[in-house]
């Protein structure tokens, strides 16, 4: 591999007031040269010694930098010859200026996204100023939060983790936590389901998203209760299902009224109180939606979204503990911390994890 011998470096500038540490700048020095141009492939650059003592520096931050350039490819090394700007490296990308027809350019306006995106409905920030007041459902009582005791308890556990809680974490989640949320699913929620059903997720918005890309298909057909919970039709949209809209009354979705829309393949409801309405579904209705479930084939999504506050009974039981066809997916938080319970195994789920 032949080189070119000699070099003519540009003036690689040290400022001693910048907070940036010297090896960074003689690095970032360098990159920026190599990318604009100035520095050839195969073009010799002086040694560590050497630049050490025109900029005034000591020789470690050199080698610092001249070792990372090296690791990341910009700089290489021959034994007995000194080091070189990467001969691999394309010369007609280095600089916007050389090697490429204006002509050829890619234009610099808007990049291409996937179509898929245009399915997402645009979002609308409110201002912070005007917020939600006391109907910000998304929000806990914050000032009410144990903080001391929050802290106090992290502190502890954090001390003297296990290693094997810091690698080959399960993506279910740690099974310790789900056998403890199966034990309370089961006693308060008459939910029917083992540890191995239960899938520990970061919310709410990935639990429907994991449900939809697992279940639905494009152009699937869906039915949604309205009114209803507005994100998780905006995560039916961006999978490219047909929305179907049923009407809620004060015993919960109109069975009749969803019985009319065919080759449905799923159902998403929220039995034991209704976003945002804040109703129960009747029993009535609860066994009319497992029936028409197990008729037409159609998966049914209970998301149990804050069923657990209630001022005058206990917790309303489970759809999913009503199901004995295996046909609901039941999605719930406790305390802010939200999980799946699959309708079965977990197999065709873990495909996509």
């Amino acid at each position: 591999m032949s080189h070119i011998g000699t070099h003519v470096c540009p003036v690689i500038s040290i400022d001693r007031d910048d907070a940036k540490p010297l090896h960074r700048q003689v690095y970032d020095r360098y990159r920026e040269a190599i990318l604009r141009g100035d520095l050839a492939p195969g073009q010799k650059i002086p040694s560590s010694r050497e630049l050490a003592s025109e900029t005034g520096v000591s020789r470690f931050p050199v080698l610092h930098a001249y070792a990372q350039l090296q690791a990341e490819g910009y700089f290489e090394s021959q034994v007995g010859s000194g080091t070189f700007i990467s001969a691999t490296l394309p010369e007609q990308m280095m600089s916007s200026e050389q090697g490429i027809d204006s002509s050829e350019r890619a234009p610099s306006g808007l990049r291409p996204v996937a179509g898929r995106n245009a399915l997402y409905p645009k979002f609308r920030r409110d201002s912070p100023l005007r917020g939600w007041g006391a109907f910000g459902l998304h929000q806990p009582a914050s000032d009410e939060f144990p903080f001391q005791v929050w802290s106090e308890l992290a502190n502890r556990h954090s001390r003297n983790p296990r290693s094997a809680a810091l690698q080959m974490i399960d993506p279910m989640g740690l099974r310790r936590f789900r056998l403890e949320i199966c034990r309370y699913l089961r006693t308060a929620r008459s939910v029917k389901c083992d540890p191995e059903q239960i899938m520990v997720v970061s919310g709410s918005q990935q639990a429907l998203d994991i449900t939809t890309r697992v279940l639905l298909n494009p152009g699937d057909a869906v039915l949604v209760e309205e009114p209803g919970y507005t994100l998780e039709k905006t995560v039916l949209a961006a999978a490219g299902c047909r929305i179907k809209l049923v009407p809620v009354d004060v015993e919960g979705m109109d069975i009749k009224a969803a019985a009319r829309y065919k080759g449905v393949k799923a159902a998403f409801v929220t039995p034991s109180h209704q976003f945002p309405l804040g109703t129960t579904m009747s029993a009535t209705r609860r066994l009319l939606l497992l029936n028409w479930a197990q008729t037409t084939g159609a998966w049914i999504i209970e998301d149990d979204y804050d069923s657990e506050y209630r001022f005058d009974t206990r917790p309303i039981a489970s759809l999913q503990g009503l199901d004995v066809n295996s046909r609901v997916i039941y999605i719930a938080r406790s305390a802010k911390c939200f999980f799946l319970l699959f309708a079965s195994d977990t197999s065709w789920f873990r495909a996509i994890l």
